[in-house]
């Protein structure tokens, strides 16, 4: 059976201009990856302009009660985009809110230990993480229009002590003169999500409890990029099961060495194999997850779709977000199966042009 160890994270990420490459437990101080030399084809280039290839998302995924959603943050460094989106899980409906953000020097911050990454006006989105108060949290205050209406949430989950039910993973984008960093935090989430005409009607948010994922990836992207990421969430058999799966442009040549590919099933990571994603009916059909080692064989039946596209300034990203139900089997590092049916999740697919 596939098998690829979770060792210590270390110090940086970049040291001396070398990358140190791996799947960890727990994470660096920082995600940071300047400081590699002549990451373009070997040839020597200004500081300024290899740091400006890197870009920045923050992910936060949340399953709670009726509501499955997805806040997010990207970081092109001229400018900043934020997203939630959510979706009723008994109706299906969808509720989808963007806010641009002018230039600033970072919006996606990098340090592990306390940060916090907002969005002000006119809507108010954070995730923030502290580990001196052991805590990571996610709220949103989103103004309402004449097409949807407003909402308040608040989500909050712990941090492990001793880091172990986090992991970083830092591949090659796609060679080694380049890396890709990804922090992932898979959550036991508390708190909730509530609806009004206006937010200032909204006095009260419900507490229940969940599931997240929160991902942190910083990567040297390349000006044409294309990508589809999976996340699921649930309880099988009395156990926590949270999973995320990606094929990108941007992956390991090795991608059975290096990739982003994680279980969790009560906070015991397994770091995964390569996968491969298709949607031979379209994207609003039937989706294929599946691996050649025999740890993931799943099926994604879509409930909702939402797509968009923004242009902004010479950037193009075109994208779909949709939420749905897995099923199928999972097999983690103890050879453990983990039966999914019905299991909620949402799968993106995109493209960007830069």
């Amino acid at each position: 059976m596939y098998s690829r160890p979770l060792v210590k994270a270390p110090e940086h990420i970049v040291h001396n201009g070398k990358i140190n490459f791996g799947s960890f437990f727990g994470v660096a101080k920082t995600v940071d990856i300047r400081g590699v030399k002549a990451p373009f084809a070997g040839v020597p280039t200004s500081t300024f302009f290899s740091n400006f290839r890197i870009k920045s998302r923050l992910a936060f995924v949340f399953s709670v009660d009726n509501y499955i959603g997805l806040a997010e943050f990207f970081d092109d460094k001229l400018f900043g985009l934020a997203e939630v989106i959510f979706w009723d899980r008994e109706t299906g409906k969808k509720i989808a809110y963007h806010t641009f953000m002018g230039p600033s020097r970072r919006f996606v911050p990098i340090d592990t230990q306390e940060s916090v990454c907002t969005s002000y006006a006119p809507r108010y989105i954070k995730i923030s993480w502290s580990r001196r108060r052991n805590k990571i949290s996610l709220s949103f205050v989103l103004r309402g229009d004449k097409f949807r209406p407003a909402a308040k949430a608040h989500y909050i989950a712990r941090l492990s002590e001793d880091g172990k039910a986090e992991m970083l993973s830092v591949t090659p984008s796609p060679t080694t003169q380049r890396c890709s960093a990804t922090w992932i935090v898979p959550m036991n989430l508390e708190g909730g999500l509530n609806l009004g005409k206006h937010r200032h009607y909204i006095k009260e948010i419900p507490q229940g409890k969940g599931l997240g994922l929160m991902l942190l990836n910083r990567t040297y992207l390349k000006p044409r990029s294309s990508s589809e990421v999976m996340f699921g969430m649930t309880v099988a058999d009395g156990k926590n099961v949270v999973f995320a799966y990606s094929n990108t442009t941007q992956d390991a040549l090795d991608e059975d060495t290096y990739n982003d590919n994680m279980l969790s099933v009560n906070n015991e990571l397994t770091a995964m194999p390569p996968v491969v994603i298709t949607h031979p009916f379209g994207l609003s059909g039937k989706w294929i997850a599946q691996d050649t080692e025999g740890m993931v064989d799943l099926t994604f039946n879509p409930v909702s779709l939402n797509d968009r596209t923004l242009n902004i300034v010479l950037m193009r990203n075109a994208y779909t977000t949709i939420y749905g139900t897995f099923d199928g089997v999972l097999v983690s590092k103890d050879g453990e199966k983990i039966i999914l049916k019905n299991c909620p999740g949402i799968v993106k697919k995109s493209h960007i042009r830069l």
